[in-house]
């Protein structure tokens, strides 16, 4: 089943998001992880400054977890949400082109602590995380070439799946937009 065509039916044709609730939920032809991923696409909730992390950790509270090191559909749906706002929308794309090839990926070296600007939850440097009883990583500072940000473990893992459903519903070239590829040749009038 193409999400596409589900995703641009519901914004083309302007349907509200309590219709689309409705007839997302009435389509027998789609599980439950493509309702909430459409649902999530089309109609992403207003998210504000610092405010993803609380929309995150409150899934996790429900679920017990301080993070899931594998794919969990619906904080990837959260993150996808966020992808879609106003507000995260260029902040998400950052963090896709900056963490999603795992050659620029390492541990972020020297002592300290930050916090996951996804989840909010205290990450340690290298050097300081070896102090702590950690063996999954989970709580170890994680740090692209191409940016300042530092990710924990489980938000990498859930940002790597947000950018695998993304690419379902826009395709897999949905981070580069066509202009870009063009030259300087082509800019010239």
């Amino acid at each position: 089943m193409e999400l596409k065509t589900y995703t641009d039916y519901l914004l083309k044709s302007g349907v509200t998001p309590d219709e689309g609730y409705k007839l997302l939920m009435a389509d027998k032809k789609l599980d439950p992880d493509q309702k909430k991923l459409i649902y999530s696409y089309c109609y992403p909730r207003k998210i504000l400054d610092r405010e993803l992390p609380k929309y995150v950790m409150h899934e996790r509270d429900l679920q017990h977890q301080m993070g899931w090191l594998t794919p969990n559909h619906t904080e990837s749906c959260i993150l996808v949400e966020a992808f879609r706002s106003s507000q995260y929308g260029r902040f998400m794309r950052h963090l896709m082109f900056a963490f999603l090839d795992p050659s620029k990926i390492n541990a972020c070296e020297g002592t300290g602590e930050d916090f996951c600007p996804i989840c909010g939850k205290k990450v340690y440097m290298f050097d300081s995380w070896q102090s702590i009883n950690d063996p999954e990583q989970e709580r170890l500072a994680l740090i692209s070439n191409e940016s300042s940000v530092t990710l924990c473990k489980d938000c990498l893992v859930q940002l790597v799946n947000a950018n695998s459903l993304l690419e379902e519903i826009e395709g897999p070239d949905y981070l580069h937009p066509k202009y870009a590829k063009r030259s300087w040749e082509d800019l010239k009038l």
